[in-house]
């Protein structure tokens, strides 16, 4: 007869409960492979909050287009794995502001891309900087709380949607 190690069956019952928790659907993370939601505890896997991860090669050509709120953090940042839970939840909140204001929100590990946050300008982590078509409109100097920050996303999203409105005014005979 064999036998299962300890470890294997925990495992398998963690899978089968989160299964049933939050779902199987395949959830991207950072590098971008695809991992069923039932493997990947909640929270941040790995220092990473599945969404919109940038990169040096990637970080310019998304950033041009719309408007953007960029978290610049580290993995070992114990102030951005605080933030994380929070950040995560305003991502997935304010997913709306896409169609309605082309606001969108990302973010970028600075460990694995030291010269694009060097080149950004990034000082400390987490840094929160927003960009309207691809230029830099300032940083989120705002308490690291849900509600300052969706209140800020709010504003901002509402700030680029007046933006567009008077650009097709002006590009109207």
């Amino acid at each position: 007869m064999r036998v299962l190690s300890l470890s294997a069956v925990c495992s398998l019952l963690l899978s089968a409960f989160a299964v049933e928790q939050i779902g199987a659907a395949p959830t991207f993370i950072s590098d971008g492979d695809l991992l069923p939601t039932a493997l990947l505890p909640r929270g941040p896997v790995g220092g990473k909050v599945p969404g919109l991860h940038l990169n040096s090669a990637t970080f310019r050509p998304t950033v041009e287009h719309g408007a953007w709120l960029v978290e610049f953090y580290s993995p070992s940042c114990h102030h951005c794995q605080k933030f994380a839970p929070t950040w995560e939840d305003v991502v997935k909140m304010s997913g709306h502001f896409a169609d309605s204001s082309d606001f969108r929100m990302a973010r970028v590990d600075c460990m694995a891309q030291g010269d694009l946050c060097n080149e950004q300008k990034v000082k400390w982590y987490p840094s929160v900087k927003l960009y309207f078509d691809g230029q830099q409109k300032g940083d989120y100097s705002g308490d690291r709380t849900y509600d300052d920050l969706m209140n800020f996303v709010k504003a901002k999203a509402a700030d680029y949607r007046q933006v567009r409105e008077d650009r097709l005014k002006q590009q109207q005979p």
